[in-house]
């Protein structure tokens, strides 16, 4: 388990982390989410032990950080460095070495990494002859080669193409099962809906969201039903729950009560329309997305310098 407890950050009078808590369980992914200048990158490195928090701890399985952790975590960073003259073997196997792997180990995971993803005859190759997203490919396999327990990545599908990108997912989906923990940075708010377990949401270095997806949009949900339907629809109004029905395009919007059972709802309105001869096509409850809660609370703030 990995704790963070108060940690803050400055740099001179800019505070980049403020007071952040959070906690990652085994087996989950956490989503560092939010936009340029949040305070993404910077809360990883504190965790990498590459930076100093000024105040706050960070514990690892209820232990401060030291350097016996500095093996079993990998790091996948957003600013790509790979070593273009050396070949890809050459360079693995340097990386690898660092991280306390044998030449015998480094070798077997080198061609097992690289047959995963397609790579093998270019194990040889220099570096620099690789295309970018084979050079992502190759950065995320250093991150990996030594089976870290946690596992940062930071902007991990930047210059995949959909396969490679889907690729990479069921990897980072196995190493879940395989009861890793995972941190997801991201500014891209809809990738992280669909990859992570829990959302911890930053914002000028506060945390100001913190839960999974679905907990998140139930508490910042518009409480609203989308419905089309053909027929006399005034029945709509009649059903308790129901606040207001209003047009919208060729839908109809239903808002509805906080607190409402949800299914029950679309059962009574099922149930009514057909007593009341009305046809419905398409019926869905309106779920808010990460990117218009984070805008709903915080305002869009894509312009800040990145940290």
């Amino acid at each position: 388990m990995l704790q963070l407890n108060h940690i803050t950050k400055n740099y001179g009078n800019f505070r980049a982390v403020d007071d952040l808590s959070f906690t990652a369980e085994e087996g989950k992914i956490i989503g560092i989410i939010g936009p340029n200048g949040a305070g993404k990158s910077t809360t990883i490195r504190l965790i990498m032990n590459i930076l100093q928090p000024d105040g706050g701890e960070i514990l690892i399985n209820g232990k401060p950080y030291s350097d016996q952790y500095s093996d079993q975590i990998g790091y996948l960073p957003e600013e790509r460095g790979l070593y273009k003259k050396q070949k890809v073997s050459e360079m693995l196997h340097y990386l690898g070495a660092l991280k306390g792997m044998t030449k015998i180990d480094c070798e077997h995971q080198i061609d097992c990494w690289l047959g995963r993803f397609g790579l093998s005859e270019w194990k040889d190759k220099k570096v620099e002859a690789l295309s970018k997203g084979m050079s992502q490919k190759i950065q995320f396999i250093s991150s990996v080669m030594h089976s870290p327990k946690i596992l940062f990545l930071d902007e991990p599908f930047s210059g995949l193409d959909p396969v490679s990108s889907d690729q990479l997912l069921a990897v980072i989906k196995e190493m879940k099962e395989q009861g890793r923990i995972i941190l997801f940075s991201t500014h891209v708010m809809e990738t992280a809906e669909i990859i992570c377990d829990h959302i911890i949401m930053l914002n000028h270095g506060k945390k100001i969201l913190d839960g999974t997806v679905h907990d998140i949009r139930r508490e910042f949900g518009s409480d609203t039903l989308t419905l089309d339907i053909t027929g006399d629809h005034r029945f709509l109004k009649g059903i308790p729950a129901v606040v207001d029905v209003s047009e919208r395009g060729n839908s109809l919007n239903i808002a509805f009560q906080k607190g409402t059972d949800i299914n029950a709802l679309i059962v009574e309105i099922v149930n009514q329309a057909f007593q009341n001869g009305c046809a419905i096509s398409s019926l869905k409850v309106d779920e808010p997305s990460l990117h218009s809660i984070f805008v709903s609370i915080a305002g869009n703030n894509e312009s800040e310098p990145k940290n």
